[in-house]
């Protein structure tokens, strides 16, 4: 299980701290999973592919702990994010579009 706080990939600024390699594809992926998780509007962002085997689409729902919890449903990988809130890809508040 790959356990991540997101703020360790994040810069200063709230944005993505790496700039190239595996560290940057691994931030990328997991800010996707949770603005994945964290859209509740209609038209939700879709879900990220697994970064390990590239195939499965990955299930992400939010833990009693607020934490946000992932699985591909392919490969078995699976990983638990936390201290998301209030980053640039937590998309709560945002404002449903007009249907």
């Amino acid at each position: 299980m790959y356990v991540t706080d997101l703020t360790h990939f994040l810069d200063k600024s709230g944005a993505i701290g790496p700039v190239k390699g595996p560290a940057r594809a691994m931030a990328q992926f997991n800010v996707d999973v949770v603005a994945h998780a964290s859209d509740v509007t209609p038209k939700a962002c879709p879900a990220p592919r697994c970064f390990k085997c590239k195939k499965g689409a990955i299930e992400a729902v939010r833990a009693n702990d607020d934490a946000i919890v992932w699985r591909c449903p392919i490969c078995g990988t699976e990983g638990r994010i936390s201290n998301w809130q209030g980053s640039f890809w937590d998309l709560r508040g945002r404002p449903h579009a007009p249907g």
